[in-house]
């Protein structure tokens, strides 16, 4: 006799002592489990990527500088971020010296714009030191001074 009971979301066998489990049964139950879990295992839509897993492991990275005083240069990383923040390290994110704002920190988000002084492509981050214009000086690559990239996947 097969068995006379089955398990509630699979429906294997679950025999009891008076069974007598058979080959079909067991054929039938490895199907059903096959089945099953290969539909998960090939379902994408509920697994995570290699690439979104490093994501919620490795959510942001830091990257650190020394400011050449180039007018423009480019800062490689790793991976292609969607946000990074750029700021001098022991300076104040904006300084006001001998009538020019200087500003020391700034940011960019893939497609979505960035302030002045900071660009984001895939891959590498853009960061410019210029004179004072109209009172305003960029200061994201002096020569000498230490910056820190926040960069988020």
């Amino acid at each position: 006799m097969a068995s006379s009971n089955y398990t509630e979301n699979l429906h294997l066998s679950a025999w009891t002592d008076s069974d007598r489990p058979k080959r079909a049964d067991f054929v039938s139950d490895n199907t059903i489990i096959d089945t099953q879990l290969g539909g998960h295992i090939a379902n994408s839509a509920i697994h995570l990527t290699a690439e979104e897993k490093q994501k919620l492991d490795t959510p942001y990275a830091f990257k650190l500088y020394s400011g050449s005083g180039e007018s423009s240069r480019s800062v490689q990383l790793d991976f292609a971020p969607r946000f990074v923040v750029v700021f001098k390290r022991n300076a104040p994110s904006v300084a006001y010296e001998n009538s020019v704002t200087v500003i020391n920190s700034g940011y960019a988000s893939y497609g979505n714009g960035a302030t002045t002084g900071v660009s984001l492509s895939s891959g590498s981050v853009t960061v410019t030191e210029t004179a004072a214009v109209n009172g305003v000086r960029v200061s994201l690559n002096e020569s000498g001074s230490q910056y820190t990239i926040v960069a988020f996947r």
